[in-house]
């Protein structure tokens, strides 16, 4: 379980990272790379956002929990008693600021990413059209 946690996470990194770099590399114009690259990395970033909430969910399935009954004795009925700590834990891990407004924040901080990317393609190519013209 753990495994496929890290490696969707892993993936979505990537996702995140190198898809301006690779549009860049590809001497995309920037409305095409801003297209591909935002389009991209929201929907890495709400799968993100999303995926521990689910995994929480789906680990505490797995355990027995039932997150709908009404105390803590009917929720654990199922759980061995060797898990209830556990259990317990991951329950109430899942509070706290919900998965839509953790996209929301990590969109606005990210967003902009393929624009600096850009810029400093951009950047370099001035630089070296200059450097290249001096030498000459």
């Amino acid at each position: 379980m753990e495994f496929l946690d890290l490696s969707v996470k892993l993936l979505m990194l990537l996702t995140i990272v190198f898809t301006p770099v690779y549009c860049v590399y590809k001497s995309y114009s920037y409305l095409k790379l801003y297209l591909i690259s935002a389009s991209l990395i929201s929907l890495a970033i709400i799968s993100g956002a999303y995926w521990p909430h689910f995994y929480t969910g789906m680990r505490l399935d797995l355990l027995g929990y039932d997150p709908f009954g009404f105390s803590e004795c009917e929720r654990l009925k199922k759980v061995a008693p060797e898990m209830r700590g556990i259990a317990t834990q991951l329950y109430w891990s899942n509070m706290g600021v919900g998965w839509p407004l953790k996209a929301l924040i990590w969109m606005v901080i990210l967003l902009p990413y393929p624009s600096i990317v850009w810029l400093f393609k951009f950047s370099y190519k001035k630089l070296m059209n200059k450097f290249c013209a001096k030498n000459t």
